[in-house]
């Protein structure tokens, strides 16, 4: 029979359907069923068949936030969890594809009751690959299956392992947009002929709210906004805008196509952003789109009412719908990008907790990343705190062949050029076969 889905990763409807061949949950409150790979920190994998699960809309606020550094009990003490038990659907690792390593959102294991213990590293993953990997062309498409061997986590606090892997290129999770940057920086935003159509025709008005503050000269009849305004009593900030917190159903992508519009055709606009965006000129032009877009469906309300129908009614419906509406996709948490940053945050963390192996030591001992990218710029200030550091920790340690080894004692951040170093590096790498973890 159907069943109910709504997952937090946007898919919604028949269960049958949308659910996609993975593994799934039913929440113990809503009753609807979600992906299990797709809640937050694998906290729905391998759960004991009578535990409680509750979604993402269902559990309270504290349960939803990721722990931080802080919050972690601290202890210098390794895990000897052996990686296959840390290896769980939600979760993030990285995965080998050629001689790289890539991060992946693990979303199930296949069957292995045929795999006697001594096979596990043959046991095969569904992953998702992160959609900011820049893999080499000459690789070609990643599979969608890794083999439990060619996969590991973060490492945590494994310096020896950690020195052994060579990261492949990805956007890193500090530099992946989120929705709020998509609004702040609008200019990027695609330029829309459908806007040209609805709003050229009220420059005029558009630029008046923009120019004149005072709003005793309006009529609330053709600007809705400012009806609401005068109604709610609220107070121009310090540089005399008003804050508008209404959007409706317009996307965040749309959201920044209406500012560069606004911005790039409204006389004076350019150079007053902090008067409009967000503020109650913006807000008459989305008002004014969510007009046009659903004219028809608002006059056949009216008539259903047997109420007249004009433009003065057509801008109430669309300031009502503005504030009631919210976006379909506004409760759609991005699980790549929040996977990411929670594997991220582990990897580079460098810490008293995370001991020498949070000091760069990714790939040490075998040689440069993919393309020499230098994985460490732009590190979130919070996942680094002061701790004690020894000088050995950026040793390269492995042995190097004739006639390097008089340069065993060189470090990556000695006297030495760092040319040199690399140079080095490049010869021995051509040389020496990196055998698999």
């Amino acid at each position: 029979s159907d069943y109910t889905f709504d997952c937090r990763c946007g898919a919604l409807g028949n269960g049958h359907e949308v659910a996609g061949g993975q593994k799934t949950i039913r929440c113990d409150l809503c009753e609807n069923w979600s992906h299990i790979a797709c809640q937050r920190g694998g906290r729905a994998s391998n759960l004991h068949p009578k535990a409680a699960f509750y979604c993402d809309g269902c559990s309270t606020q504290e349960s939803k936030a990721p722990p931080t550094r802080n919050s972690r009990k601290a202890t210098t003490k390794k895990k000897t969890t052996p990686l296959y038990t840390r290896l769980i659907a939600g979760k993030g690792a990285l995965a080998r594809l050629g001689k790289y390593w890539y991060p992946v959102r693990l979303i199930q294991s296949y069957d292995t009751v045929s795999l006697p213990a001594s096979a596990r590293n043959r046991v095969r993953w569904r992953v998702v690959w992160w959609r900011g990997c820049r893999f080499p062309s000459s690789l070609g498409s990643p599979p969608g299956d890794v083999e439990q061997g060619d996969l590991v986590d973060e490492l945590w606090q494994d310096e020896a392992k950690r020195r052994e892997i060579r990261l492949g290129e990805w956007i890193h999770s500090w530099d992946t947009p989120r929705e709020e940057d998509l609004i702040q920086n609008f200019m990027s935003a695609e330029v829309s002929k459908e806007l040209d159509d609805i709003l050229l025709p009220h420059i005029a008005s558009l630029q008046k709210l923009l120019d004149s503050p005072d709003l005793n000269q309006y009529g609330a009849e053709a600007y809705p906004v400012i009806d609401y305004i005068l109604r709610s009593k609220k107070k121009p900030d310090g540089v005399g805008a008003y804050s508008i917190p209404f959007c409706g159903d317009i996307s965040s992508h749309e959201y920044a196509k209406i500012a560069r519009w606004f911005s790039e055709n409204v006389p004076g606009a350019s150079g007053q952003v902090e008067k409009w965006l967000g503020g109650m000129p913006l807000v008459h032009a989305f008002t004014l789109v969510v007009a046009h877009r659903k004219a028809s469906d608002f006059e056949k309300r009216i008539e259903a009412r047997n109420e007249e129908w004009n433009d003065s009614m057509l801008l109430k419906m669309a300031w009502a719908d503005l504030m009631i509406s919210y976006p379909t996709n506004s409760f759609v948490a991005d699980v790549d990008l929040e996977c990411l940053t929670a594997l991220e945050a582990r990897m580079f963390e460098d810490s008293e907790e995370a001991g020498p192996a949070g000091n760069q030591q990714w790939g040490l001992d075998a040689g440069q990343h993919h393309r020499r990218w230098n994985v460490y710029v732009g590190i979130p200030d919070e996942w680094v705190s002061a701790r004690d550091y020894s000088e050995s920790e950026l040793e390269v340690r492995k042995t190097l062949p004739a006639p390097f080894d008089r340069y065993l004692t060189y470090v990556i951040d000695s006297a030495a050029p760092y040319s040199v170093i690399t140079l080095m590096l490049h010869l021995w790498s051509l040389q020496t076969s990196y055998p698999k973890l």
